[in-house]
């Protein structure tokens, strides 16, 4: 006998949920833009309170993520890995700083 619980459900298409975690504002700004050139409505949404930064950074070693409607989960995960392949990512071995 089966339970509802123990059967694989679908997501709800119009639930809210998150696609990728971001390391700060301007990664999140930057992956909701680019969702929304691709026609996907998203939202950056930050799980950190900047008044609690040094405490919050233990229990989420990230800013926030990057949410959309559960019927473009999927396209919205394969866009954002696409663009983050395609995108140059800095050398730390070339930072002067």
């Amino acid at each position: 006998m089966t339970s509802k619980h123990d059967e694989h459900e679908e997501p709800d298409p119009e639930a809210v949920v998150p696609v990728r975690q971001v390391a700060d504002e301007a990664e999140a700004t930057l992956l909701v833009e680019f969702l929304r050139t691709e026609g996907i409505e998203a939202e950056a949404v930050p799980v950190q309170n900047p008044w609690l930064a040094p405490v919050l950074k233990a229990h989420h070693p990230f800013w926030g993520h990057v949410e959309t409607l559960g019927k473009d989960a999927d396209r919205a995960r394969e866009l954002i890995e696409d663009y983050l392949r395609a995108t140059p990512q800095p050398d730390p071995a070339e930072d002067n700083s």
